[in-house]
Formats: structure tokens, sequence, C-alpha cells
């Protein structure tokens, strides 16, 4: 298979936007930055193997999406910690989910990459929260992040 991205196009990406629209509405702004505006894309799930090949495919700009929030958040340490900490390192910018999907997050995210800027999101859950801050303050301290977690009992 040769190292290629691959290009969704037309009607896949009509689509798609047809079925997030639908089903998950905080990914349309990303749906279309990929369509309008030719944004790379890289999904990431748990227990991942080769992302050193998906990240070299990235084009600039991009977004790239860390699902940690399965029934089970794994965290950042059971991730290819290189590769990982290389992605950060391209970011300009992060949004940490540990709640239900604010569509804010993903648009601002999604305006950071038609703004020729690197996004990434990683969907986590909240005993994660704190490990994946912790692990991107640790690779690039000035990142901006954007922290969506759940709403604390009012005391």
């Amino acid at each position: 298979m040769p190292d290629t991205p691959i290009q969704f196009t037309g009607s896949i990406l009509d689509r798609l936007e047809t079925k997030v629209a639908a089903e998950a509405r905080h990914l349309l702004p990303i749906v279309q930055a990929i369509r309008d505006h030719g944004v790379g894309f890289l999904v990431i799930p748990q227990r991942a193997t080769g992302l050193d090949r998906g990240i070299k495919l990235l084009q600039r700009p991009f977004i790239a999406m860390v699902g940690d929030d399965t029934d089970c958040a794994l965290g950042p340490d059971q991730y290819d910690g290189t590769a990982l900490d290389r992605l950060i390192g391209m970011a300009d910018g992060v949004a940490i989910v540990s709640c239900a999907p604010p569509p804010e997050a993903y648009s601002s995210i999604a305006l950071m990459a038609m703004a020729q800027r690197n996004g990434l999101i990683i969907e986590t859950r909240p005993e994660q929260e704190i490990a994946w801050t912790n692990r991107v303050q640790a690779v690039c301290p000035e990142m901006p992040i954007l922290l969506c977690t759940v709403k604390g009992p009012r005391q």
C-alpha cells in the first residue's frame, strides 16, 4: 500500500456531512473544514499502532482527534508515547473534551485549521482529563488548551 493520504471528495463528503449533521452535529465544522478548506484529518483510536505513518502523511493544516473516550478511558500512557508527543508538538492548540461534546470546542479547532494552524482534539473521560492535560503541558508548556470538563457540584 502506498504512503499517500486518503482523499475524500464529492459525494463521499456530502454523505459524510449528511450523516454527521444527523448523528454527531458537533463534528459538522470539522467535516466542513475538510471539505471546503482541504484540512487534513487523522483519527487515533485507543491502542492504535502505526501512528508514525499516519502523522507523516498529515498535510498542514490538520485536525487530529484522539479517541480515548470509549467505555474506559486509557489515558496517554496507553498510546505510542513518541508519536503522541510528536503530534502534540505539531499542534498549535488543543481541546481536551471529557464531557458531552460542546460544539464550540470542535468549531474552535476547525477554525484554527482554516486559519492554517494545526488543531488537536483529545476526547477522553473525566478520570483521564488531568493525565491528558499534564501530557500536553509536559510536551509544550505554552500550548493553549481548551479544557471542556463535566460540571462540578455546586458548593
